[in-house]
Order: structure tokens, then C-alpha cells, then sequence
């Protein structure tokens, strides 16, 4: 009976630490000029620690661990949370036709992916669906 107890205590726990962990929230990216715009869309965005906010982003690759290639931390700006305030990622930062992972750290973490497509010289942003790593 002593071994029930503590399954359920466990099992309780684990739930509870399960659930109050904060999920990952979506990012909006548009293009603009030469970069990527990015931001929450989300008025619930809060700085982190010392009023900084962290971006980056890497190639989606399932079979290796996550490796960014592009980040920059950011002080004191305003957050981005509308088109207005967004961050700004070089388009030279992300090949295209090739799927990207975008994360933005704040209080919380948001993330999108996306690819790059290059359709006639024209550039569009495309959302690739959880769990997918190609553009098709």
C-alpha cells in the first residue's frame, strides 16, 4: 500500500511540475527590405532578466542537437511585440529554401519555424508545420 502512496504522490508531483511550466508561445515574421521582422504579436511579453531579450535562430536538423547560427542579445529596447517594435534579422543571416527554427527568449519562449522561399525573386516566409525539418 506504502508503494501506491508513493506512485500517486509521484505521479501528482510530476503533473503539477508539468504544468506549471511556461509553454512556448508563436512568433509573427514578415519581410521587410533587406531583413526579417519578427515579433510576438502577444501583449503578455515581459523582459527578462535585466531588461534584455535574447534572439536567435538555426538550421531545423532532427537528426543533430540544435545549433544556432545567428543571436543577439538585446538591452533596454522595446520589446518586440508588434510590427512597430519588431527585431530586425538580416536576410543574408538564412539560406533559402532551407528550414529554420527562430526563437525569441524574454520571460518566456517563443518560436516559430519557418523557411525562406525564393519563388522568381520574390521572397516569401513560409510556416512549416511541428515536427516537419524540410520546406515542401
Amino acid at each position: 500500500m506504502n508503494n501506491y502512496k508513493l506512485f500517486v504522490f509521484i505521479a501528482v508531483f510530476c503533473g503539477f511540475l508539468t504544468g506549471c511550466n511556461p509553454k512556448s508561445k508563436g512568433l509573427e515574421v514578415k519581410i521587410n527590405q533587406d531583413h526579417l521582422c519578427v515579433f510576438t504579436n502577444n501583449s503578455k511579453t515581459y523582459y527578462g532578466l535585466d531588461n534584455t531579450f535574447l534572439i536567435y535562430l538555426g538550421k531545423i536538423d532532427y537528426n543533430k542537437d540544435f545549433k544556432s547560427t545567428y543571436e543577439k542579445l538585446y538591452t533596454n529596447v522595446p520589446l518586440p511585440i508588434d510590427e512597430k517594435n519588431c527585431v530586425a534579422i538580416p536576410l543574408k543571416e538564412i539560406e533559402r529554401n532551407i528550414a529554420y527554427e527562430i526563437i525569441l527568449d524574454t520571460n518566456k519562449s517563443f518560436h516559430t519555424s519557418i523557411c525562406l522561399i525564393d519563388d522568381d525573386n520574390k521572397l516569401e516566409v513560409r510556416y512549416i508545420e511541428p515536427g516537419k525539418s524540410t520546406c515542401n
